[in-house]
């Protein structure tokens, strides 16, 4: 579920939108909005790829993977955001999943290679705005959801011909239970006591 969303034209934008706002825009356009965007942007795909990670493991919960995603991305967020041992914490790890490709760059093209350093990382508690986005993974993992999509498009029940056969002012009266009895299935009927 998690890998048809994450392959949806949704959360591919929004990884473009990081990668073009971490390597571009924020040069180019220093400001609030370029430091919010890839913030944004990361909310909106990065539970997808943890919970397809999990998929790819073995680990297929369906939505409850996504969920759980969706909570650990929310908090190892904000305690980033929040926690300046979080956030150092951070900045190694980013900084070593990093150095591989840019080691690999310099060889490339000649270079000495780097050293593996610490990632920069800006700590704004008011990037913590970017949580609502954690919807959107969500969102589209419900939407990606084979069993979500037969719900929603199935027909909608038909009353029996002696439930359409009320008057509208007998309805009031009577509750209407749909499927609970009788035990076949059908409706049944609970009549509210007529007043002397």
């Amino acid at each position: 579920m998690a890998s048809r969303a994450l392959a949806r034209p949704s959360a591919i934008a929004a990884i473009a939108l990081l990668v073009v706002n971490d390597h571009v825009l924020k040069a180019a356009y220093p400001g609030f909005v370029t430091g919010k965007l890839s913030d944004f942007a990361g909310m909106m795909f990065f539970p997808l790829l943890l919970a397809a990670a999990c998929e790819q493991i073995g680990f297929r919960r369906g939505m409850t993977t996504v969920v759980a995603a969706m909570i650990a991305t929310g908090l190892v967020f904000a305690s980033i955001k929040l926690s300046p041992g979080a956030g150092e914490v951070y900045r190694i790890v980013l900084a070593a999943l990093q150095w591989p490709f840019r080691a690999g760059f310099a060889v490339l093209v000649g270079d000495p290679v780097p050293a593996m350093g610490h990632a920069r990382l800006v700590t704004d508690r008011t990037d913590l705005i970017a949580l609502v986005a954690l919807a959107v993974p969500v969102t589209l993992a419900l939407r990606a959801d084979p069993g979500t999509r037969a719900r929603r498009h199935a027909p909608a029940p038909q009353a029996s011909p002696r439930a359409a056969a009320m008057r509208p002012g007998a309805k009031k009266w009577f509750t209407l239970i749909a499927g609970l009895w009788p035990p076949g299935g059908g409706y049944g009927y609970t009549v509210r006591p007529r007043r002397q």
